[in-house]
């Protein structure tokens, strides 16, 4: 079966930085994998090379069958990659509806019906519409980001970091609506996350990076604290 997404002995970084180190993962066609680590472990360098924001020195990535080390991340974008950032992630200055709206460019077409399924999705959204995306809370902004890039119509989601800065109230109503996702489109999931807990309720599998290489990947239900602790710097993740 060929991966959805597969990362191949890839070293890449920031100008003379390096901050992968020869890092392999694979992806299954339809399954939610959370990649977990301490800060600077390179977690969030693996979405950014994952969608061509990083400097790739070695190796390859591919997208199913298609090899796309040398695209530009607008090209990753048409070919089925949709990357939500953690930060300026929605146009503040425009719109909710409008926001929508730049993320349908590409499918025109049928971006009446996708815009209300987005709404469906985040009832929120619907009643601030016509509001500015600047005057959005977190929360809203998040659903607004992830709301945003489904309407490319990705072959894959990749998630950083989504609980950052939410109230437990919020993180539940965003990661509710990522299962929702996952349940109705079964599309791929790369997902990087901090809080554990909340990281391991949609997760299939983990990967585990320590200083820009994959220390350990399995089956969530497989994963034990103990293994976590000897991995994670100190006061890298939240464990409760």
């Amino acid at each position: 079966m060929t991966a959805a997404l597969r990362f191949e002995s890839v070293t890449a970084g920031y100008g003379p930085i390096t901050v992968l180190d020869e890092a392999s993962l694979a992806m299954g066609p339809d399954e939610v994998l959370v990649v977990l680590g301490a800060n600077g472990s390179g977690k969030s360098t693996v979405l950014k090379t994952a969608i061509g924001l990083t400097r790739l020195s070695a190796g390859r990535i591919m997208l199913g069958e298609c090899d796309i080390s040398v695209l530009s991340p607008h090209r990753r974008a048409e070919a089925g990659m949709g990357y939500v950032p953690q930060t300026r992630n929605v146009f503040a200055d425009l719109s909710v509806n409008d926001n929508l709206r730049m993320g349908g460019f590409l499918h025109a077409a049928g971006l009446t019906r996708d815009m209300e399924q987005v709404f469906d999705l985040f009832p929120r959204l619907r009643e601030r519409r016509r509001e500015r995306a600047g005057d959005l809370s977190g929360g809203e902004r998040r659903m607004l980001s992830i709301g945003l890039t489904l309407l490319l119509r990705p072959r894959m989601l990749l998630l950083d970091e989504p609980s950052s800065d939410l109230s437990p109230a919020m993180i539940t109503a965003v990661f509710d609506a990522i299962r929702q996702i996952r349940v109705e489109t079964r599309i791929p999931v790369l997902l990087v996350e901090q809080n554990l807990q909340a990281g391991l309720s949609l997760a299939d599998r983990v990967c585990v990076m320590v200083r820009g290489r994959v220390a350990l990947e399995q089956a969530a239900q497989e994963l034990n604290r103990e293994q976590l602790h000897a991995l994670f710097l100190e006061g890298g993740v939240r464990l409760s």
